[in-house]
């Protein structure tokens, strides 16, 4: 599998995490603004005339169905506009006569929000993304190829080419007459060199225990992983 599978797919779950994440905190938030406007609603019903009694709040803290939004919850009244001053999260307006309006409001911020919304699916998309990440620091790290890898196994440059060319080679092989053509062009036999260059490369690769170099039937070489 290429190296980019990995990449792909952290990418993928975390802007799908980050999504579910956002899309939680907004249901979440309505919910709130919901459960406000219908306390009011049901607030009124209940006290029709007399809204500046001092059990007003009591009721309306009462119509609110979950137990630990109540005590941050409360009411506001104004006359004209729409009183924008109001922080944390607001109920629709209610209109109490020609001028005068309420409002509920709960003086909760963002972050305590996101704490009562749903963020499971969030949090598994989170770990399927620390895994792909994993995965992909495990692949980079595999890879025989990689510069630093090379580098600790102190290959030389016959070496690495010789690596390289059959890495890149199909099926990672390639024959005596092709490797020969291609690292001593123009030698009429470089069929010792080649043999010296093969034993000396399988003693570099020893130490790393992933990669070696088989011959086939004394024709081709190839490598093995």
């Amino acid at each position: 599998m290429k190296r980019t599978t990995p990449l792909l797919m952290m990418l993928f779950f975390g802007l799908t995490a980050a999504w579910t994440s956002v899309q939680s905190y907004r249901i979440t938030q309505r919910e709130i603004t919901n459960q406000l406007t219908e306390a009011l609603l049901l607030t009124q019903a209940d006290m029709p005339s007399d809204w500046l009694s001092t059990d007003t709040i009591r009721q309306f803290r009462g119509h609110i169905r979950q137990a630990e939004l109540r005590e941050k919850a409360g009411l506001a009244f104004y006359t004209g506009e729409a009183d924008d001053r109001l922080a944390g999260l607001q109920s629709r307006e209610l209109r109490l006569s020609s001028s005068v309006r309420a409002r509920g409001y709960l003086t909760y911020s963002g972050w305590q929000v996101w704490r009562m919304s749903d963020q499971r699916l969030t949090a598994l998309l989170a770990l399927l993304m620390l895994a792909s990440m994993a995965w992909s620091l495990g692949q980079f790290r595999m890879s025989p190829l990689d510069g630093d890898k090379q580098n600790s196994l102190r290959l030389t440059p016959m070496q690495e080419q010789l690596v390289s060319l059959l890495m890149s080679a199909p099926e990672r092989r390639m024959s005596k007459h092709d490797i020969c053509q291609a690292l001593w062009p123009g030698k009429p036999d470089a069929s010792e060199t080649l043999y010296t260059l093969v034993r000396r490369t399988k003693q570099a690769l020893e130490p790393e225990g992933r990669i070696s170099i088989a011959s086939e039937r004394g024709r081709s070489y190839r490598i093995v992983m």
